[in-house]
């Protein structure tokens, strides 16, 4: 056997190789297996509108991820997520039932890319990890949001149900919102310049900073960028609620990056995909849809859920050591 061919068997193992060390390959291995075991206990995990009930769940959640993914992968946290998404469904319920549709939604997409803008700025100039300055500014916002809504709920009016209808009845629209986000995070990863920075600055901050890239300036864009998505998140929420409470939000921050973070994204930044993301969110809601389907006592669905995740990113960890 000559040198070329071993040269050819080496690359082949090691791209074969590469595909287990993939943290995709073990989400979509793990739903798998969950898929199939449920299936075998209730038959009716496998139909149409149970499998398009799963993405509809996760649908808000995989939105958002995106966004926080993109903080993330500059080696940020942004914990206001859960505050923003209450402060901008509340803009949203005031709004549209005094103004017109489209400029409330223009509206709440501009604020959100703005407070983005703003913790962005606030995360680069203060001294002290993006962790603690978000988390500082996390509880600024519920406050907020309880002083925005007087401590009450705010009804739609039903004018806007758009995100809670089905398109042929089947297709959740929330989905579609969901795929064009993943798909838009694909393309802005990949193949954009600005995407690339991401990656540079979380990746190595001090080595992006001597080769020319403006650290400070792409932090705040990821951060923007991320209320944008929280913003588009709202909308689809509340759309689908028909209401929203001070507190409507306060629950997607610990569960979105547990998502991300199973899907692949590094918490120190420099490492993440479209796809990870969306499969990090997929899973959350295979799960709660598992457990529901066997019947899991309720007071037992988090533990189990818990549990589940952990295994995954265990998994996951060792297999990429």
């Amino acid at each position: 056997m000559n040198k070329s061919t071993n040269t050819k068997l080496d690359s082949d193992r090691g791209s074969f190789a590469s595909i287990f060390k993939s943290q995709i390959f073990f989400l979509i291995g793990i739903m798998i297996i969950i898929g199939v075991i449920v299936s075998i206990i209730n038959p009716r995990f496998l139909s149409v509108r149970n499998l398009f009930n799963i993405v509809l769940g996760v649908s808000t959640t995989g939105i958002v991820c995106v966004g926080m993914g993109t903080v993330l992968i500059t080696g940020n946290f942004d914990l206001t997520l859960g505050p923003l998404i209450s402060i901008l469904g509340i803009v949203m319920a005031l709004m549209i039932t005094r103004y017109n549709v489209i400029l409330t939604l223009i509206t709440v997409i501009a604020l959100g890319v703005a407070i983005g803008a703003f913790n962005g700025v606030v995360a680069t100039r203060v001294r002290a990890h993006s962790f603690i300055v978000t988390l500082a500014l996390s509880v600024v916002y519920e406050g907020i949001a309880l002083l925005l809504a007087g401590g009450t709920y705010i009804s739609l009016g039903g004018r806007f149900r758009v995100f809670a209808d089905r398109l042929w009845g089947v297709i959740p629209t929330p989905a579609l919102v969901l795929l064009a986000a993943i798909i838009g995070a694909f393309i802005v990863y990949r193949f954009t310049k600005f995407g690339r920075m991401f990656f540079a600055v979380g990746g190595n901050e001090k080595a992006a900073y001597l080769g020319g890239v403006k650290v400070r300036l792409y932090k705040i864009l990821a951060f923007s960028l991320a209320g944008g998505m929280y913003a588009i998140g709202a909308i689809v929420l509340i759309s689908q609620l028909g209401v929203v409470y001070p507190s409507t939000g306060f629950g997607y921050t610990l569960p979105a990056l547990a998502a991300i973070a199973v899907g692949g994204v590094a918490l120190y930044g420099g490492k993440g995909s479209a796809l990870g993301i969306f499969l990090g969110a997929l899973l959350f809601g295979l799960i709660s849809n598992a457990l529901v389907l066997t019947g899991v006592d309720p007071f037992w669905r988090d533990v189990a859920a818990g549990l589940l995740i952990l295994l995954a990113v265990g998994i996951s960890g060792i297999v990429q050591d």
